[in-house]
């Protein structure tokens, strides 16, 4: 976390990129012997991409701190001219990138998708153009680039630069992005003086002069204090290692190291000397159409994987992410995967899951006209509705009185039984145990898995500390016998009230919300495990966080978010999230009253289609 704060800071981005140079100016200079190659030279796009015009700023420094001190280089007008070649060329590539239009949305400097590749690719050839012509206009003048050096050296920025997105993406490191400056002049005019110092740097080539060459430089300084679009500098933080980048990027690698360490290993042998270009030339071009033979077909096909395969596996699962709570959110569904054009396996997969959704909605309005049919069931339920109550604690006030925490429940079954329930209790002197869940069905069947599930917890929660193996055993009792095929989500928990250290296991459960540091309730999205009694020997997921003084714990269940109108309007997660927020300073109990009331105002005080439950702990 220091790291990536760091990084934002941009006194620390010059001191790392001054450090960063004098590492590879020393490694350069002891390894390569550095009259061969000047190996610093390859971090300018790592640098300039990543970290922007801060980091070339410490680059350009020790730059001519090591001309001065190290190669005696002492014509002012050369190192003014050179110094500011650097800075152009060290720039120029973290502009162009935010310059060059984005297929769908401004991104941070990534590999993440053919199109980014693309781009990189470009701008890197972009930038050895210049700086083959810079050589020659001014590097020529003061130290010598040969082939073997160009080859050198962006073979290793390009292997740095596709590293350093990795790195920086993993870690989330925060990457520099354009800030809105002024604008001077139309944009066309900007463009202008960028192809009139490209024209000028090719007309001058063979026969460079300083003061052409001041105006070159000072050409290009125009074109980069260009002035972006306001939406370009809406950046994405599209900093996640996708698919493409694992699969296709280690490969380009490979193929790009193999022969630089060919010639490495030709260098060491006394096979190949410094200085012998057309040898040199022929092994590359030997080389690069071996490898191109490889690469080129490599890039068709990762262009298709990502258009035909990627791409759409990715909106697919974007789309089916957002919760489907009315009809407008279906039609918003149905709208988004009609997107989805591709004529393969998952446009397939698209249709079924929209089925499966609209089957989903059809069940939920179905749900309604089902429970009317509970007369009949009438007296068993009753009688299971008496041991359900005498199931569920309410002992509160006794229980906080006894413990370092604060709790309250609430519980309606809209039926005259339901399936929910929850749980708290003394495990030993530390710990506190609690529990909430639901049972699928309704009735008699319900009431004895209930029974079943909550007593299997307490015991086997007092016998094992690790919860996950709480829920194994308990699964696996569940799943003995269960003819009526009924099933049991749920999430257990377990609070050290001395250390405020919580473990919690999700067996099919609905997230919880936590309130930590006086903030705002926020779900918590870990992924839930397999529903209890569905299959035999599952394995669950601890988590473990850790409370404060004042910091809360909200859990319910389906019946909360799944409140209704009649209309298939559910009441949702973001109406649940807006009032524990509103009323996030009172009692928990008031907490809790707010909640139903407000369920209750939002279904216009009708019967509820699903059982309510509610959970709340604080930490003292």
């Amino acid at each position: 976390m220091i790291t990536k704060e760091l990084f934002k800071s941009p006194k620390f981005i010059v001191l790392f990129s001054m450090a960063m140079n004098i590492i590879l100016i020393l490694i350069g200079y002891l390894w390569f012997d550095n009259n061969y190659i000047h190996l610093e030279l390859s971090a300018l796009l790592l640098l300039s991409l990543l970290l922007g015009p801060y980091a070339i700023l410490g680059f350009a420094i020790v730059e001519v701190l090591y001309w001065i001190l190290v190669l005696d280089m002492s014509n002012a007008v050369l190192i003014i001219l050179s110094l500011s070649s650097i800075v152009v060329l060290g720039i120029m590539p973290w502009k162009l990138w935010y310059l060059i239009k984005p297929k769908s949305g401004f991104e941070l400097p990534n590999m993440n998708s053919f199109y980014n590749f693309a781009k990189i690719i470009i701008i890197v050839l972009f930038m050895i153009l210049q700086t083959y012509i810079f050589s020659h206009l001014i590097f020529n003048q003061s130290f010598h680039l040969s082939l073997e050096t160009f080859y050198m050296i962006f073979i290793l920025g390009l292997i740095l630069l596709l590293l350093g997105m990795g790195l920086f993406g993993r870690l989330n490191i925060a990457v520099y992005t354009p800030k809105e400056i002024k604008r001077f002049m139309p944009d066309r005019l900007y463009d202008i003086f960028l192809v009139i110092a490209i024209i000028l740097s090719l007309v001058t080539l063979n026969n460079p002069d300083n003061l052409c060459l001041f105006f070159i430089l000072i050409f290009y300084a125009i074109f980069l204090i260009k002035p972006l679009d306001k939406d370009s500098l809406k950046i994405k933080n599209t900093q996640k290692i996708t698919i493409f980048y694992k699969t296709f990027i280690p490969i380009f690698i490979i193929l790009i190291m193999i022969p630089t360490f060919l010639l490495f290993s030709l260098t060491e042998l006394g096979i190949y000397e410094h200085g012998m270009t057309s040898e040199f030339l022929n092994y590359l071009i030997l080389l690069s159409s071996f490898f191109l033979a490889i690469l080129i077909p490599l890039t068709i096909y990762m262009y298709f994987l990502e258009k035909e395969v990627i791409n759409p596996i990715n909106q697919l699962s974007a789309y089916l992410y957002e919760e489907i709570e009315d009809d407008v959110d279906l039609d918003n569904l149905v709208n988004n995967l009609n997107c989805i054009t591709v004529n393969n396996e998952i446009r397939s997969l698209s249709e079924s899951m929209l089925n499966m959704e609209k089957e989903f909605v059809d069940y939920r309005a179905n749900l309604l006209d089902v429970t009317k049919e509970k007369e009949k069931y009438e007296t068993e339920l009753k009688l299971a509705h008496e041991i359900q109550n005498a199931m569920i604690p309410t002992d509160f006030e006794e229980f906080n009185e006894n413990n370092n925490l604060s709790l309250w429940g609430f519980m309606k079954a809209t039926h005259t039984v339901g399936g929910d329930f929850y749980d708290y209790f003394k495990i030993d002197e530390e710990h506190v145990g609690f529990v909430i869940g639901d049972v699928s069905g309704k009735g008699v069947s319900t009431t004895l898995i209930l029974i079943k599930a909550m007593t299997l917890i307490r015991d086997y929660a007092t016998y094992y500390s690790d919860l996950s193996d709480v829920l194994y055993e308990v699964n696996n009792e569940l799943c003995k016998d269960n003819v009526k095929e009924l099933f049991v989500g749920c999430l257990l928990g377990k609070l050290n009230t001395k250390t405020g250290e919580l473990s919690y296991v999700n067996a099919g459960h609905r997230k919880p919300l936590i309130r930590k540091n006086g903030g705002d309730f926020e779900f918590l999205n870990e992924k839930p495990g397999l529903l209890l009694a569905g299959m035999e020997n599952m394995h669950y997921k601890k988590h473990t966080i850790h409370l404060k003084p004042n910091d809360t714990l909200f859990l319910y269940t389906d019946g909360v978010t799944y409140a209704n109108t009649g209309n298939d309007r559910f009441y949702g997660e973001r109406n649940l999230q807006k009032i524990l927020n509103q009323n996030k300073d009172n009692e928990l109990s008031t907490i809790i009253k707010s909640v139903e009331d407000d369920i209750n105002k939002f279904c216009n005080n009708k019967e509820l289609p699903d059982d309510i439950g509610m959970l709340i702990i604080k930490m003292n």
